[in-house]
């Protein structure tokens, strides 16, 4: 439902400008006129909708579309770009929304953020919830990856794409600025029950503002949200203590988070410690987590900013 709505959408908005250039030449440099340059390739969006009949919301670890060799950007059977149109194929896709559109599975693409000169930038595109086209900026699913670790760690990012995984907090930073981003955050307790939490917007600042948590927008989901409290605040590692503490609470829960006084969740910490783990405390106060994934992708409002070229970019 969420991809086949999109496709309405898409088409009367198309309609209606082509009706709209027509009969307004003069003005038809207003008509595409949007404050963030991010447009929709339709005819990617339908490949992704070929694939909703049988489409189900698996979980990530138990998913059979995990990824290979052959899925990865670049490889010999994995070619997203190639039902591109000649004069757009020199172009790489900027999101999991554009670079998966045509197989619809899990697995490492490349994409390119334009506004920040960043190209081919390797992503791990989640496909397995929520209809799919999430980027993957954090996963915790073993001991094996320390994130106990410095600035310059976080900011760079570390880990296995395909396993316990950051992306960085300037490419986190660069995602979330070019474009609107939704946040949702899948979490998997000791039991093995599902939760998550959906956040509406997600965007974090640059370096200079210590990458500060500067918007989360309407909340859903049924794991509470543990997030809130963390609005506004800037990003903290051990050796950079940006926090409201007297307290330097990185370094006393062994991670890196927007700490306030100190946390209300806390996916960067010791794996899978109980007091001061991998928590998300709405669910239960310092509870450790089995499995903890954030994913961002292009919220719905940029849907309506359509214009008669051929892909989903936002630069």
């Amino acid at each position: 439902m969420f991809r086949f709505v999109f496709i309405i959408l898409a088409y009367c908005v198309l309609l209606f400008q082509i009706s709209f250039c027509v009969g307004k030449d003069n003005d038809a440099n207003k008509v595409c006129d949007c404050n963030c340059n991010c447009v929709v390739n339709i005819g990617s969006a339908l490949k992704k909708l070929k694939g909703l009949r049988n489409y189900t919301e698996t979980d990530p670890e138990d998913s059979t579309s995990t990824p290979n060799e052959d899925r990865l950007l670049g490889s010999s059977t994995s070619t997203p770009n190639k039902d591109r149109s000649l004069g757009n194929i020199a172009s790489a896709p900027s999101s999991c929304m554009e670079a998966a559109a045509n197989n619809l599975k899990n697995g490492v693409y490349k994409i390119q953020i334009e506004k920040y000169n960043i190209k081919d930038l390797a992503v791990f595109c989640e496909e397995d919830i929520d209809f799919g086209g999430w980027i993957v900026i954090l996963r915790r699913k073993s001991e094996t990856i320390n994130f106990y670790r410095k600035w310059e760690d976080y900011k760079k990012g570390f880990g296995d794409i395909t396993g316990d995984y950051w992306i960085g907090l300037e490419n986190m930073h660069a995602l979330t600025s070019s474009c609107e981003q939704e946040l949702y955050v899948y979490i998997k307790r000791l039991s093995g029950k599902v939760y998550f939490a959906k956040y509406s917007e997600f965007r974090i600042g640059n370096e200079s503002e210590s990458y500060a948590l500067k918007r989360l927008g309407k909340y859903s989901g049924n794991a509470g949200d543990s997030l809130k409290k963390h609005l506004g605040k800037k990003f903290s590692t051990h050796d950079r203590d940006n926090d409201d503490s007297e307290r330097n609470c990185a370094k006393v829960h062994k991670g890196a988070w927007w700490f306030h006084k100190c946390y209300n969740s806390h996916l960067n910490g010791v794996y899978p410690r109980g007091k001061y783990g991998v928590n998300w405390n709405n669910l239960k106060k310092e509870e450790p987590l089995l499995y903890a994934q954030m994913m961002i992708r292009p919220t719905p409002n940029l849907w309506r900013q359509l214009t008669l070229t051929n892909d989903f970019k936002c630069i």
